[in-house]
């Protein structure tokens, strides 16, 4: 009879670790799922890549407008002196200036 109970009390013991794991399992698992290190980072780290797109989209069109204007100023001799006088107040020597306050 003790044999018997010897295993009883063994798949006892191991039903009982079983539970214990499974509890833990199941207690982790959505503290893991919706903690600050699962869905909740996920969602922000989604952010973050759809705002640096949406930036990196931007700087390419700024870049491509500099670039056509790069090339409009090496070739058009009236874009870089509308340039120097208006963006850096260069005036000719037989100017007139006119300062009105």
């Amino acid at each position: 009879m003790s044999g018997r109970r010897g295993k009883r009390g063994a798949l006892w013991g191991f039903r009982l670790l079983l539970a214990a794991a499974l509890a833990v399992g199941i207690g982790y698992l959505p503290y893991h799922v919706y903690g600050p290190e699962g869905i909740g980072r996920v969602r922000r780290l989604e952010n973050e890549h759809a705002a640096l797109v949406s930036e990196t989209v931007g700087l390419a069109k700024r870049n491509k407008e500099l670039v056509q204007e790069i090339r409009e100023l090496k070739s058009n001799r009236w874009a870089a002196e509308r340039v120097a006088r208006d963006e850096l107040g260069l005036v000719r020597p037989s100017d007139l200036i006119f300062i009105f306050e």
